[in-house]
């Protein structure tokens, strides 16, 4: 009897750390593309929240602004891609700390690059 529950219990410890990689629909963005995204949203929200992009300076320097704030034109992304992507890996927590790794590592190289030129 106790072999067969300490079967019982190996089985089901095998079976509850064996994950199925989730599947992303075709409709939704890639892991690392979805990172690229977001990695280009929080630089503008920091911008706009350090008042390093302010509308004077939008009007005045249009040619290198706009394309920084319109983060789904420079990701050749649509408004509804990045919502329905956005959506999915909310639903799924375990995707999200993924791509929210890759950004950190992103955001990381990106202040190391910064402060090696200073």
């Amino acid at each position: 009897m106790k072999k067969v529950v300490a079967l019982f219990l190996c089985t089901m410890l095998l079976a509850c750390s064996h994950k199925q990689a989730e599947s992303i629909p075709s409709t939704i963005l890639p892991k690392e593309k979805m990172a690229q995204v977001l990695v280009d949203v929080h630089l503008l929200e920091a911008m706009m929240n350090t008042n390093a992009l302010t509308p004077e300076k939008i009007s005045s320097d249009n040619a290198t602004i706009l394309p920084a704030i319109d983060v789904f034109k420079k990701n050749n992304i649509s408004k509804k891609e990045y919502d329905d992507s956005f959506d999915f890996y909310t639903k799924h927590p375990e995707l999200l700390s993924e791509i929210y790794q890759l950004v950190l590592n992103d955001l990381s190289k990106m202040q190391a690059e910064m402060m090696n030129k200073k």
